[in-house]
């Protein structure tokens, strides 16, 4: 098969050459969201299917998450598969639909929107997840890609197939703890003290960040790089000197 032949010049100051910095494990401090929007589109290939695109930008690298419309199948808390036709699905779609919109509505009071603004927004319910969605994202700022926010992010659970490791990400639900909120001024750096507690940060003055998170997380995969391969489990970044590592392997690039 022929091809253009790339044997021609190159430009060794092309800026494409240089590998890309990103984020890394936990916080992130005083980065954009690049978008927030409803998507019509968000279906295999752009086919129709109703999400929320959550996208930030740290360094050169933009993480992208996007916050699915609940429809088929769900797992129960015994990774039971149930369909639309058992009686229990009703409450794990209510359980599921709720995580999903809480995040949604996280990313948007990052951008300094109040509760009670999104309340009286939703005074009325709306009749389904994508009137739900045009409703909220309407609230935004129109400048809310320039207010600085702090991102939290996690390793993905399980490497995916076609990859050697895992990524790091925004997280899909609240079950860990605030992932965003607007950027919160420190005295000097903010520290992370990973203990027996679990990970927090602090700033020059003592002051807490609201990302924090608790010991079973930080001994969960979201805590830690996985490499296919290499046996490297959470006490591999139960001290400082491997919670450092663990953000140096970080800044690479994120799967979506």
């Amino acid at each position: 098969m022929s091809q253009e032949s790339i044997f021609g010049t190159v430009n060794d100051n092309d800026n494409t050459l240089k590998s890309k910095v990103g984020g890394v494990f936990g916080l992130n401090p005083s980065v954009n969201f690049t978008r927030i929007a409803y998507n019509a589109n968000a279906g295999k290939d752009g086919s129709a299917g109703n999400a929320v695109d959550i996208n930030i930008k740290i360094g050169d690298r933009e993480y992208n998450n996007r916050i699915y419309d609940v429809t088929g199948d769900l797992y129960d808390s015994k990774n039971n598969l149930i369909g639309p036709d058992n009686p229990e699905y009703a409450a794990l779609y209510k359980a599921e639909m709720k995580q999903k919109m809480a995040v949604v509505i996280h990313a948007i009071k990052a951008t300094g929107v109040t509760q009670e603004t999104i309340n009286t927004a939703l005074a009325t319910p709306q009749a389904n997840f994508a009137a739900w969605a045009n409703v909220v994202c309407a609230l935004l700022p129109v400048d809310y890609t320039t207010r600085p926010i702090d991102a939290f992010l996690q390793y993905q659970w399980n490497i995916k197939e076609g990859q050697e490791r895992t990524f790091l990400e925004l997280a899909k639900n609240m079950k860990g703890g605030y992932f965003f909120c607007p950027a919160d001024v420190s005295v000097g750096e903010w520290t992370a003290i990973n203990d027996a507690n679990g990970l927090r940060y602090i700033d020059g003055a003592n002051k807490e960040h609201p990302f924090t998170r608790n010991a079973n997380f930080m001994k969960s995969p979201k805590a830690y790089l996985q490499v296919e391969g290499e046996d490297r489990g959470p006490e591999g970044v139960s001290t400082n000197s491997n919670f450092a590592e663990a953000n140096a392997d970080a800044a690479k690039k994120a799967a979506w």
